[in-house]
């Protein structure tokens, strides 16, 4: 019946875990996956496709970020949107990092401020280290353009820092250069020239030309600061010259505009509009409206300075209109930018509400499981603890029958065949051996020995097979009657110690350890030679050791009293102990028994 119920038991387990597997994989997947980058379950069949469409349009935002600044932004817009698609963070991180570069060289510090933080957060989601030593770079930008040196400083430190420990030595001249930019705002000039000396030094070892032009140019600008005209001069005309081998359209016209700046400063004001013409019509070519507006202004002031008031006044109100203008282009941008920022925090959202949807069912459906697997194991529990119950009176019954058994065998021994025998000897006592020729006299009294020799083995037989001291007192005080008898033949001096044992003992262990010394006891008798033995019983907190040694002549070989030692190896497993036996290293032997204590494993 038992058997049966368990069978149904164990079919039911196996079918609700095979539908449990069958069913988790869908939503579980979906889970794991949305949770790493959501890389697989947004990124449907377009997605290989696409990946390369982003890193096309990558290479060409930063081809087009020094020559034409709009196709650069429509570039990474692209990228975004196509990222966003596929919740792709590096895809994300790719566009607001091109943006960021957009928005220094445009100066929406604003949005600068804003796409900075949004790569910081992907960044450290994603564990990408670059891009959080970039959106630092970035939010030093924004904060120096607030006046917040302090905490544009620490940004930059510690974009410093990362970019030394993933060996990036062109964007750590960057920072060095930006650095000495901040400096040189907070007028500290000789802490200024100082970093722009490293980022110089650092460019010409990577062979960087643009990362020299640009050192260049913004130490000319700090000695227009200083009113050093001149060097000023030589410094943007150097960086002008590199610019314009590399062809960076961007480089020429900002370095146009800052040598127009150093002409109308030194009152050569054809120089300067013949300068600034140049670079307005480079500003167009290039769209940067913030690069007009510089062209503009100068033109003004110089062709005010001359005193043509009419053409100066046709350059202001084109400054006026370039800066309306340029108003609504950043009000446009910003609000593009926030717009794509909020759908992507919208998707971002959305997916969120799944995952935590799908988490919810699949901790329901493995609470429920581990509910029944909870129950499995109690059922299981409970079962074994039948067993384990059911075994304990299986043995006890077991032990119980041994003893009734052995009762009977020593009862039959000494009432039976002891009485026999006892009865044979008696007439053997009642023979008259004067009658008896001397030979028969001689086979008399051997028979007469031989008869008393077998009544003496068959009570000790019945006695050994269940003393009686070892059931009614237990087993110490039967160890104490048996090296009393033991002692009777003189030729072996047994003594017995007793450590502990206060309490008795199951009847199986004292039986088994009983009949363990007897069996040695006996070895020692008829095999050691020995004139001397002890037996040694001791408790500890966890097992009952037994030792028997004598100073005998030991054993002669693995096969000695084989019989005898096989019992009680045999009977020492019975109750889950351990046996060692020596007899090389001193003389006589010496056995030492450890068993656990009943209920210690």
């Amino acid at each position: 019946m038992l058997n049966i119920s368990m069978a149904k038991f164990y079919t039911i387990i196996f079918l609700t875990f095979y539908f449990f597997l069958k069913g988790i994989p869908a939503g579980f997947a979906e889970t794991a996956r949305a949770e790493n980058d959501l890389a697989a379950s947004k990124h449907d069949k377009t997605f290989p496709a696409d990946t390369i469409l982003i890193k096309k349009y990558y290479n060409l935002a930063l081809a087009n970020l020094y020559y034409d600044a709009e196709k650069s932004l429509l570039y990474s817009q692209q990228i975004l949107r196509i990222a966003q698609k596929h919740q792709w963070n590096k895809g994300k991180m790719m566009a607001y990092d091109l943006m960021s570069n957009y928005y220094v060289i445009d100066g929406s510090y604003d949005i600068l401020r804003e796409v900075s933080n949004e790569i910081l957060i992907l960044s450290k989601k994603t564990e990408m280290p670059l891009y959080t030593a970039n959106a630092k770079r970035f939010l030093a930008e924004a904060s120096a353009e607030y006046k917040q040196f302090e905490a544009a400083k620490a940004n930059l430190q510690s974009a410093i820092e990362i970019y030394t420990e993933l060996r990036q030595d062109s964007l750590k001249a960057v920072s060095l250069e930006t650095l000495g930019n901040f400096y040189r705002e907070k007028l500290e000039y000789p802490e200024a020239l100082r970093y722009y000396d490293q980022a110089f030094f650092a460019y010409k070892k990577i062979g960087s030309q643009w990362g020299m032009a640009s050192t260049l140019q913004n130490r000319g600008y700090l000695y227009v600061r200083k009113d050093e005209l001149d060097n000023a001069e030589d410094n943007v005309n150097e960086a002008l010259d590199i610019f314009r081998k590399m062809n960076n359209r961007y480089g020429i016209l900002n370095g146009l505009n800052d040598i127009g700046n150093i002409y109308f400063l030194k009152n050569d004001f054809d120089n300067a509009i013949k300068t600034e013409k140049e670079a307005l019509e480079l500003s167009h070519l290039y769209k940067s409206s913030r690069q007009t507006n510089w062209a503009l202004i100068c033109l003004y002031k110089s062709y005010k300075a001359k005193n043509d008031i009419e053409t100066a006044l046709f350059y202001l109100e084109k400054v006026d209109y370039i800066r309306r203008t340029r108003h609504i282009e950043r009000i446009a941008r910003e609000y593009n930018m926030y717009k794509l920022i909020y759908e992507n925090q919208q998707m971002d959202s959305e997916i969120q509400q799944k995952i935590i949807g799908e988490q919810t069912t699949i901790q329901r459906f493995l609470v429920g499981f581990s509910c029944l697997i909870v129950g499995f194991a109690a059922f299981l529990w409970l079962n074994n603890k039948k067993l384990r119950q059911k075994n304990a009176a299986i043995k006890e019954a077991l032990i119980q029958g041994q003893t009734i058994e052995r009762k009977r065998v020593a009862a039959e021994l000494h009432d039976h065949l002891g009485g026999t025998l006892a009865s044979l000897n008696w007439y053997l006592y009642g023979m008259d051996k004067k009658l008896l020729s001397e030979e028969e006299q001689k086979t008399y009294n051997s028979v007469h020995q031989m008869v008393g020799a077998a009544y003496r083995e068959v009570r000790s037989l019945s006695h050994n097979l269940m003393p009686m001291e070892l059931e009614e007192h237990g087993l110490v005080m039967a160890l104490h009657r048996l090296v009393g008898k033991l002692n009777e033949n003189n030729s072996i001096h047994f003594t017995f110690n007793i450590s502990g044992l206060e309490n008795r003992m199951s009847k199986k262990v004292e039986f088994e350890l009983y009949s363990i010394v007897l069996e040695l006891t006996n070895n020692i008798l008829k095999h050691s030679q020995a004139d001397t033995a002890s037996i040694n019983l001791e408790e500890n907190m966890k097992t009952i050791n037994l030792s028997i040694i004598d100073n005998g002549s030991g054993m002669k070989s693995k096969s000695s009293h084989g019989v005898g030692l096989g019992n009680v190896k045999s009977r020492v497993q019975s109750l889950m102990g351990k046996i060692k036996i020596s007899t090389e290293e001193n003389p006589g032997t010496k056995i030492e028994i450890e068993i656990p204590k009943p209920g210690i494993k």
